[in-house]
């Protein structure tokens, strides 16, 4: 979930405010378990935390602009922009699939 969430984030502009799939970026169910995203099983590397946890402030930075949700303003809005290049700096990091630290990735 969370690497389809990065990958959506992603997208380019013009992708973004056409995908119908976008909107799941900003649901957060808490009950998802996230024990396989834990650093101790080797899935987010220290360089994947820092490059989430800088996705996640830009995105709170958006939240607190009403105006940064149109689709205008997803395709115009530099703060977007940041959020495109961040994910897409994250998404490098990612693999397909949940690793775990006694694999050989």
């Amino acid at each position: 979930m969370l690497r389809e969430t990065v990958a959506l984030l992603s997208l380019d502009a013009q992708h973004q405010v056409t995908e119908p799939s976008i909107d799941e970026c900003f649901d957060w169910d808490p009950s998802y378990p996230a024990s396989w995203q834990s650093k101790e099983m080797g899935w987010i590397s220290s360089e994947l935390s820092d490059r989430l946890d800088a996705i996640d402030g830009l995105l709170d930075q958006l939240s607190d602009d009403s105006t940064a949700w149109s689709d205008e303003a997803i395709a115009t809005y530099p703060l977007w922009e940041h959020v495109r290049q961040a994910a897409g700096d994250a998404l490098a990091l990612m693999p397909e699939a949940p690793w775990d630290s006694t694999s050989s990735e």
